[in-house]
């Protein structure tokens, strides 16, 4: 006799023998006891957790030569017939194949002949979701009064695509994914049942990769012992499957916090010289990224079914990415999965969800940043006070001529730009650091945490610090106004660095007090026009001589 595969050769026949799914069990048993069978039953779930499986068990409970009994003989002409797949009175149809008008036609004639031998006409149609709507259409009388010995099961792993109307008319089960450990004891059964020896920690990578189905985690079992013969475990199973270690994804992980794209690139190249399977890969690091949110989030450790070796390496590259950050990446990463999947060249694929993965985290929204928004800082964590500077007499000559340029003190009048409520002043006895402390800790936080406001801020004719004030001046308007806008939030950084409220003090040289501008003064309609605004808000321009058209 050939060779038959796990898969096949451990397919439940009864009840007892299906795993994960107690609910539908007991529910389908007290049924056939209590003799409330329904007319037609829809099994739905993802693949490999026992659809097709458990309307055959049904069909087997309904005909059995002891039947209708919660649990077929398997013995008896009947049960053996179906597990075959050849008994005249149950039909297993593939719906993929046979989704036409005229094919359920046909089925509908058949259901008004009496079975030939057994108790019931049995109809199990797989991949139901695969019927066309006309095929639909043409069952919904026939579902709705079926005759008293007809009995409809169908199997989808899709059932948002089965009509309402059906849905309405059958008994629905939603098969659920099998657990890891139910998966693992079932894999050590079946191993121990065909002599291999097999470390749980193999066991548990196929599991893993068997993703809640039987039949994958069965199929990569089969593969693996004809790789590796009667004694298996974890070496031969990362052989056989191409995976990547813990180790490595922390490396790829740290590399996104780096902002190295060049790194990454080294080890996507380095994967494909060892033959990684990027697919498998991508879902790999989807998985540790999982884990990553998971120990960020405060989750049970145990959630995350890892070694203590790699819980440690975990536990070491969270830290470096803020919960935010984390949220990002993976939601990044898992919408590129199914490019991923799909794309004739992976490695691309995986190259550029990976580099954009790596600048990502470090972006802000554009409208926070123009608005000047408190919260486009949040992403980041706020770096510890910088201490103050000890300034001692002949100090080096390169940081006197660098404070020189934004300590020195201008004698243009404060500037009246800024027209929302500004912030009440502090009195300086409320600052309990030295006046004259370094204006360069405000202007280093800034650099750290707001790049694009330090931008406009190197713009400034001179930055000083007078008591619990900071004071910038500029020599226009434009080149003041984004940090204008973001008035509050420089107020919090400073705060933040000098350890007590602060003032932004924002002044533009030779600007006029309000009030003082004669009527004749008007600015041109050019200068208020919104979109000459919006560009010398958002991009520094400047209107060098308004003309009419």
């Amino acid at each position: 006799m050939s060779y038959q595969a796990l898969a096949r050769k451990y397919r439940p026949q009864s009840f007892r023998d299906i795993i994960g799914q107690e609910t539908a069990v007991r529910t389908l048993q007290n049924a056939i006891e209590q003799d409330r069978i329904h007319h037609a039953f829809l099994f739905s779930g993802v693949r490999g957790v026992g659809k097709t499986t458990s309307a055959r068990i049904v069909a087997k409970a309904l005909n059995c030569i002891k039947g209708p009994t919660t649990e077929p003989c398997n013995v008896c002409t009947m049960c053996t017939e179906i597990t075959e797949g050849i008994d005249m009175d149950v039909r297993e149809i593939d719906a993929a194949t046979y989704t036409g008008v005229d094919n359920i036609r046909e089925l509908r004639e058949a259901t008004q002949f009496q079975p030939a031998r057994d108790r019931y006409r049995i109809f199990i149609i797989d991949e139901a979701h695969m019927l066309s709507t006309g095929a639909w259409n043409a069952l919904l009388k026939i579902l709705e009064e079926p005759p008293p010995h007809v009995v409809f099961m169908f199997a989808t792993t899709e059932v948002q695509k089965v009509p309402s109307t059906i849905l309405s008319r059958v008994q629905k089960f939603a098969l659920r994914k099998i657990t890891l450990d139910e998966l693992i004891g079932q894999l050590e059964k079946i191993a121990k049942s065909e002599g291999i020896t097999a470390d749980r920690a193999a066991l548990e990578i196929i599991a893993r990769r068997g993703e809640g189905s039987v039949r994958d985690a069965l199929s990569l079992l089969d593969q693996i012992i004809a790789f590796g013969g009667r004694k298996i475990g974890a070496i031969e199973v990362s052989t056989v499957l191409g995976l990547s270690d813990t180790t490595f994804f922390a490396r790829v992980i740290g590399l996104m916090a780096d902002g190295d794209h060049a790194g990454i690139l080294q080890a996507v190249e380095e994967a494909a010289e060892t033959g990684r399977d990027f697919k498998m890969l991508y879902r790999d690091l989807l998985n540790f990224v999982r884990n990553l949110l998971l120990l960020a989030g405060g989750a049970n450790e145990a959630a995350l079914a890892v070694t203590p070796e790699d819980l440690a390496t975990i536990r070491s590259v969270s830290g470096r990415f803020t919960y935010t950050e984390l949220l990002r990446i993976a939601n990044l990463l898992l919408r590129d999965d199914e490019t991923v999947n799909r794309a004739e060249h992976q490695r691309l694929a995986v190259e550029i969800a990976l580099l954009k993965a790596t600048t990502f985290p470090r972006l802000r929204d554009v409208e926070q940043l123009l608005a000047g928004s408190p919260t486009a800082s949040a992403t980041s964590p706020a770096p510890r006070p910088a201490a103050p500077k000890q300034s001692a007499a002949g100090g080096g000559g390169a940081t006197q001529k660098r404070e020189a340029p934004i300590t020195q003190r201008s004698s243009a009048p404060p500037s009246t730009l800024d027209s929302r409520p500004s912030t009440p002043e502090v009195p300086p006895t409320l600052d309990p650091r030295p006046s004259t402390l370094d204006i360069q800790d405000f202007v280093d936080r800034l650099q750290k945490t707001r790049p694009l406001l330090a931008g406009y801020l190197s713009g400034a004719k001179s930055i000083r610090k007078d008591g619990s004030r900071v004071v910038l001046l500029f020599d226009d308007e434009h080149f003041a106004q984004p940090l204008i806008d973001a008035k509050q939030t420089l107020q919090e950084i400073a705060a933040d660095v000098y350890g007590a409220p602060s003032q932004i003090i924002i002044e533009t040289a030779g600007q006029k007090p309000q009030g003082s501008r004669r009527a004749d003064e008007k600015q041109s309609t050019l200068l208020d026009d919104p979109v000459v605004k919006a560009f010398a808000k958002h991009l520094g321009g400047e209107v060098v001589e308004p003309r009419k058209r």
